[in-house]
């Protein structure tokens, strides 16, 4: 822990402790003024501790979402889109987000929702719900984590070791990296060949990791609000035009198809500002989409395009740190 660490937390726990944290909440929530919301990203909530399949506890997702409970009115994306169209987004409004559709969603994440009340948005990946087939990123994820060898050739002359978890960790981030830049086919048979040459034991890893679509059914039924994530999460500025739109109308489809219902919004994969374009944007237009998730950090201002929407906050456990962070982020969007 850095010194400027030390500081800043030893400055959110003397807040917290003295009562402070909420006050400062609502001074900066009125420094910031008015028709301005933030969105909140997260995709696993459960006990594994897994570094492979990184989750927050339930322990400290249900800390987090008093604080927010306590201080912050969340409110659907959807419905905070529309609100700020007609100027009437409140001061401190504030919208949750699950990526992916993983099942924890359901059996950790909506109950402590539950229990305060709080609405939230889950974009599916459409083509893993209900299905047999687990993600690339996992199946890499579970590949590295359990395959006998100790070293791997990513690309002709670039080895990776394997030999601890560390290293192993290390080779899952350098793997993904990779695969975010290549081509989509490219990237399929790289998965592959990477998969096949690890040779990671069989295992039923991936039973109860997806929702199915009467778990997404639930989840409508307990407040939350479905968008698409298109059917197989890849990077879209990496496909070509017909197979973008094959992936943001497929999402959207199916969901529709299975759930009966309208789907308005949808998450880019990967979600940065190399991660889709115009084009892209273009055909979430087409597909009737009214707003669509970044993972470019940011305050929403009326002047966001309400298809390239900001979404970040901190990260950090320490709960009063995050408290602290999550007051300057509502205030500055950094």
């Amino acid at each position: 822990m850095t010194a400027r660490t030390r500081a800043i937390r030893a400055l959110a726990t003397g807040l917290h402790a003295t009562g402070a944290l909420g006050p400062a909440t609502t001074a900066a929530l009125r420094l910031r003024g008015g028709n301005a919301f933030t969105i909140l990203a997260f995709h696993r909530v459960n006990d594994e501790a897994d570094p492979f399949f990184p989750s927050l506890s339930p322990g400290l997702f249900a800390a987090r979402m008093k604080h927010i409970a306590d201080n912050y009115v969340v409110l659907p994306l959807e419905d905070l889109v529309e609100r700020q169209r007609r100027g009437r987004v409140p001061r401190n409004a504030v919208a949750l987000t699950f990526d992916d559709g993983y099942h924890d969603t359901l059996t950790h994440a909506a109950p402590i929702l539950a229990r305060h009340g709080l609405p939230a948005t889950v974009f599916l990946a459409t083509g893993y719900i209900s299905g047999a087939e687990m993600p690339w990123y996992d199946l890499l994820a579970h590949a590295l984590k359990t395959s006998r060898k100790d070293i791997l050739e990513l690309v002709p002359g670039a080895m990776l070791r394997l030999g601890s978890r560390t290293e192993r960790l290390e080779a899952l981030t350098a793997v993904l990296r990779h695969m975010k830049r290549l081509s989509d086919p490219d990237r399929r048979r790289a998965v592959d060949r990477l998969v096949t040459e690890l040779a990671p034991p069989s295992a039923d890893v991936q039973k109860r990791l997806m929702l199915t679509w009467d778990e997404a059914q639930a989840l409508l039924g307990l407040g939350f609000s479905i968008g698409a994530h298109t059917v197989t999460h890849p990077i879209l500025a990496r496909l070509e035009p017909r197979e973008a739109w094959a992936e943001i109308d497929g999402s959207r489809t199916a969901i529709e198809r299975n759930l009966g219902i309208r789907v308005r919004s949808f998450a880019y994969p990967n979600g940065g500002v190399d991660d889709y374009d115009r084009a892209t944007v273009d055909a979430l237009e087409r597909s009737g989409f009214t707003c669509a998730v970044t993972t470019r950090r940011g305050l929403n201002t009326p002047r966001t395009p309400r298809l390239e929407l900001r979404r970040g906050g901190p990260w950090e456990q320490h709960l009063p740190t995050y408290a602290m962070k999550m007051a300057w982020y509502q205030l500055t969007g950094i």
